[in-house]
């Protein structure tokens, strides 16, 4: 099976004017949010999520970034930390299915459509 990956930046502010709330900052709390929501959905089987502390895009947080061998990469930024959970939950399903991560864009939540930062071609094998 294809080994699917979901990295969040943990540095991620909350806001452009609030890096973090009761000591976690945005990108942590989208991150457990995220773990929760992939382990009671039985998703933690098809979906790795993994911690990272930059991909780069600190004036555009939340930030994360799908991906798989032989895929797509789809990095999304300007996710709100308390409310894409939903989105990301969905298009990770759909991300997984979807031969060459090419999930139709009509199909995609509203979150990821408007939160692509980039979308990289698969890495040559």
């Amino acid at each position: 099976m294809t080994q699917h990956t979901l990295f969040v930046c943990i540095l991620c502010r909350f806001s452009a004017t609030e890096r973090s709330h009761e000591g976690v900052s945005g990108g942590q709390f989208l991150f457990n949010q995220l773990q929760a929501g992939l382990e009671s959905s039985g998703e933690t089987d098809r979906i790795h999520l993994q911690p990272v502390r930059c991909l780069g895009a600190c004036d555009r947080s939340c930030v994360v970034a799908f991906t798989a061998p032989s895929k797509l990469t789809f990095v999304l930024s300007q996710l709100s930390s308390t409310h894409s959970v939903p989105a990301l939950l969905q298009f990770s399903q759909q991300y997984v299915s979807c031969i060459g991560g090419k999930v139709p864009y009509g199909e995609r939540p509203e979150a990821v459509k408007k939160g692509i930062h980039a979308v990289l071609p698969p890495s040559p094998q």
